[in-house]
């Protein structure tokens, strides 16, 4: 009996080699991983890693994107999905501190990729394209649900508004990852979303599973 052999899609090949670049990453921080400990993770040879991204650097950015992509996604998707503007609020919230965005190797490769961001072009790009989207995602909940529950914010209020709610999603992602074991993710979510309907004066139901 013959077995062809099928060749992985480039998509794939790429994503398994990013994937294998942010465990090199987590493992090694950004100095130590290299194509050949990247190549060796994977079960490839360097000159594929080098086929698909032509070099380190390229690499690299590519592993911060998905990183980004890893920690926004969810609550991006909860933004442009459907729903009510306070559940798709609730949804947003869950999302951005709890679940697979919270496992320490998205922590950790975060903190590797955060300080370089303001010595390297090519992070500040992506990391400001990616602020910018999860901004404005903010922004048009918290629209939402001011309008849903009839209460007049000014423009200059919703952008105020919109970057309060980014910096508490930030601070109670980064509290919940680092103290894990004193608070839970059913109290870190409570925290959460009480702490929104403080900043934005309304009630939001509490009525939408995590």
């Amino acid at each position: 009996m013959t077995t062809s052999f099928r060749r992985a899609p480039d998509f794939d090949r790429r994503t398994d080699l990013i994937e294998a670049t942010m465990d090199c990453i987590a493992e090694l921080g950004i100095q130590g991983t290299s194509v050949r400990a990247v190549a060796t993770k994977a079960g490839v040879s360097n000159g594929l890693i080098r086929h698909h991204f032509a070099s380190k650097e390229n690499l690299i950015a590519e592993a911060y994107s998905r990183t980004i992509a890893i920690i926004t996604g969810p609550p991006l998707a909860i933004a442009a999905g459907d729903g009510s503007p306070s559940e798709k609020l609730q949804r947003f919230i869950i999302a951005s501190i709890s679940g697979p965005v919270a496992e320490p190797r998205i922590l950790s490769l975060w903190a590797t990729f955060i300080s370089q961001v303001h010595i390297n072009d090519r992070f500040r790009e992506i990391h400001r394209t990616q602020y910018v989207a999860y901004r404005a995602a903010c922004r048009s909940l918290i629209q939402g649900v001011v309008e849903e529950n009839r209460v007049r914010i000014s423009a200059d209020e919703l952008h105020h508004l919109s970057i309060a709610l980014n910096a508490i999603m930030d601070g109670l992602w980064l509290e919940g990852c680092l103290s894990a074991e004193e608070i839970d993710e059913a109290l870190q979510i409570e925290i959460g979303l009480g702490a929104v309907e403080r900043l934005l004066g309304v009630k939001l139901g509490r009525d939408v599973p995590a």
